[in-house]
């Protein structure tokens, strides 16, 4: 304890009591120093007296009418210090009680600043920073959330966030979710992402980080700083959906790729159906990627573009796109698709020349045996029946030598001509040598195939008539249906059909 009596100050007890920053000076009425502990600062003692050291002491003592004082003052030296004093009028003097405080303002004033600065980078940083109480108010949310969202402050403040922010059909849930963890049922998890409304409707996503507010070691809410990702998955979509579909230009077998894009279209983008028609001049091509189907798909899109010499339509039939679908990733699924049938258009051209004859359009030989050997191990496999079928023009030679090579031409297109409008797109024609020809007819048998060679047969009888030629057309076939006991490279069915082509044309002309 300090005691001052009326008469005596025991200074003793100043030096004793006091220790630590705190100094104390012993004043007259005009501020010279009588007395000082000595702890006290050198630019006081330096002075002597305290009202130079101090600027503005002497007005702010003789203005403040209260008897302690308390303020912090320059000391006008060169090195600023900050010092509190607390002056105590006592009869004629002042006893001055100090503590230098420079260093301590210096952290404050660090601690502001820092605090300011985490205030506005809190405010304008482009992240959410979302504070919720116990029950999921909102306790704070920070400028860029209402900025990413379009609501403003007075909206959203104190309001439930699940409410405002979280889509209806997981928000009971995700409520549920947030309760236990409020009651320590579960644990809070760190890093998640999920969807949010926005006052439009629309949904962004967001990557969360979290922490648990504890108070009294309970649950008490969740501080939660998030940013957007909903570029980055739509990004993310786009670049998969490329890589997929972009990868099936190196497919060998661009039947199989069809296929492959086709159920990249169904399983990314919801297509129900989708095909091309490639439109040349002489023909039509249809390119399937998905079959039409039952459904009919809720939305079309259709485009049409026009190429030097052919022109290519494309049409898509889908249900409701995925979220990560935009507009710019369907233009370049479009862009694609007609990049893909262009290039498949000039690999069938392709093979029409690897693999077809030139003079009559129908499948060279080297194409047949290719079909031949798949259809024989089809039989070999499901045991149904498959013809083939051998055809020889009769008299081909006579024509050439007696009329020219071109009558000789005009009656192998005749031929060709009716063996293409009498078959089925899936049975295969083929011209096996100069006057030879051949025929697979899948799933047929020999009766229904002696049908079809009665038919190509009427067919040339009445060209003959409508054209008025001079000359006639007839042909002998051997037929027979492919066995399972036939040779895999299809020799042995052949060698029968030959043989039996052999006795037709033994038995007369235009016999099978």
């Amino acid at each position: 304890m300090i005691h001052i009596n009326d008469n005596y100050i025991n200074w003793n007890i100043f030096e004793s009591e006091l220790n630590g920053p705190i100094f104390v000076l012993l004043t007259d009425l005009n501020g010279n120093v009588l007395r000082y502990t000595n702890n006290t600062p050198k630019c006081i003692i330096n002075n002597r007296n305290i009202f130079r050291t101090f600027k503005g002491l002497k007005e702010f003592v003789d203005n403040n009418k209260r008897m302690i004082l308390d303020e912090v003052f320059d000391t006008g030296e060169r090195s600023q210090e900050k010092i509190r004093v607390v002056p105590i009028k006592y009869n004629d003097m002042y006893i001055v009680f100090g503590e230098v405080v420079t260093q301590k303002l210096l952290v404050d004033e660090y601690l502001a600043q820092k605090l300011e600065t985490l205030s506005m980078y809190l405010e304008f940083a482009p992240v959410f920073f979302i504070v919720l109480d116990k029950e999921g108010n909102i306790d704070y949310i920070n400028s860029w959330a209402l900025h990413k969202t379009g609501h403003t402050f007075g909206e959203v403040i104190r309001k439930n966030w699940f409410d405002i922010f979280v889509p209806d059909e997981i928000r009971d849930n995700v409520k549920k979710v947030f309760q236990k963890i409020m009651s320590g049922e579960i644990e809070l998890v760190q890093t998640y992402e999920n969807e949010i409304l926005t006052k439009d409707g629309t949904q962004i996503v967001i990557l969360w980080e979290n922490k648990l507010i504890l108070k009294d070691g309970k649950p008490a809410g969740s501080i939660s700083v998030g940013v957007d990702i909903t570029e980055k998955k739509i990004r993310y979509f786009e670049e998969e959906v490329m890589i997929d579909i972009l990868s099936l230009f190196s497919e060998d077998n661009y039947q199989i790729a069809i296929k492959k894009i086709g159920n990249v279209l169904r399983n990314k983008f919801n297509v129900v159906s989708a095909y091309a028609k490639i439109i040349s001049h002489d023909e039509t091509i249809s390119i399937n990627f998905i079959e039409h189907g039952e459904e009919p798909g809720t939305n079309s899109i259709e485009e049409t573009r026009k190429y030097e010499e052919k022109v290519i339509h494309l049409t898509i039939k889908h249900n409701d796109l995925p979220k990560y679908a935009s507009e710019h990733c369907i233009k370049n699924v479009i862009n694609i698709l007609f990049s893909f049938v262009d290039r498949v258009y000039y690999i069938q051209k392709l093979e029409e020349a690897s693999f077809k004859d030139p003079l009559t359009g129908l499948y060279n030989r080297r194409y047949f045996m290719i079909m031949l050997k798949n259809e024989v191990k089809r039989v070999k496999r499901y045991g149904f029946d498959s013809t083939v079928v051998m055809i020889d023009l009769d008299g081909l030679k006579n024509i050439n030598d007696s009329l020219g090579h071109d009558k000789g031409d005009v009656a192998i297109k005749i031929l060709s001509h009716g063996l293409i409008l009498n078959t089925r797109s899936s049975d295969i024609c083929a011209r096996f040598g100069g006057d030879e020809f051949v025929m697979l007819l899948p799933q047929t048998n020999s009766a229904s195939a002696k049908v079809i060679i009665d038919r190509i047969r009427e067919f040339i009888k009445q060209t003959i008539s409508q054209q008025k030629l001079e000359f006639e057309i007839c042909f002998s076939a051997g037929i027979t249906q492919i066995l399972t006991s036939d040779d895999e490279e299809g020799i042995d069915v052949l060698k029968r059909a030959d043989e039996l082509l052999y006795k037709a044309k033994h038995s007369g002309k235009n016999q099978s």
